[in-house]
């Protein structure tokens, strides 16, 4: 019974414990931080490359572009990837005109890319995309595919929102085509 009395009384080691219970919480914190601001620095920088290829775009200063220079004009203007070919591998535009006679629009695909199929460089079915004439009201959808740095930590859990464990950023935009 001696024994078992001066085991209880003993403290040390308690120091480690304590450790042991509280760094694989403030590791997870740090992490979801991380791994959120990442997230957001990368929407950022997508967001402001889609606004300047849509500026010029809208002014007419890229005219009849397809599908993949869009993507390549989007992924060269200040997008943070490995490569280009990466980054319009991992892209998906969706463009269509707004019927302005009663502004029912056609839904936008829900997937973003399929990354288990080859990568398809054709251009997309007239439903996808089309570039519309003088005047017309155009809406884009671009979705673009992250994997998470930390695909355990909470914030990629609950951002994960592809079947493939990718992020899916999403960036919408409207402009009307100018004239001449």
């Amino acid at each position: 019974m001696t024994s078992l009395r001066q085991f209880l009384k003993d403290d040390r080691g308690t120091a480690t414990v304590e450790f042991l219970f509280v760094f694989p919480i403030i590791f997870l914190v740090f992490t979801a931080s991380f791994e959120s601001s990442m997230y957001m620095a990368r929407y950022i920088m997508f967001d402001r490359s889609v606004d300047i290829v849509v500026r010029n775009l809208r002014l007419g200063n890229l005219k009849n572009v397809t599908h993949q220079q869009l993507k390549e004009r989007i992924c060269e203007s200040g997008m943070m990837a490995k490569s280009k070919a990466d980054c319009t591998n991992k892209m998906r535009i969706w463009m269509q005109p707004v019927n302005t006679a009663d502004f029912n629009m056609l839904a936008p695909p829900l997937a973003c890319v399929d990354k288990a199929s080859e990568v398809n460089t054709d251009e997309p079915p007239a439903n996808e995309f089309a570039a519309g004439t003088d005047n017309d009201i155009m809406l884009m959808r671009i979705c673009l595919k992250e994997w998470p740095m930390f695909p355990t930590s909470g914030i990629s859990v609950k951002m994960a929102t592809q079947p493939d464990g990718s992020v899916a950023m999403i960036v919408t935009s409207v402009f009307v085509n100018e004239p001449g």
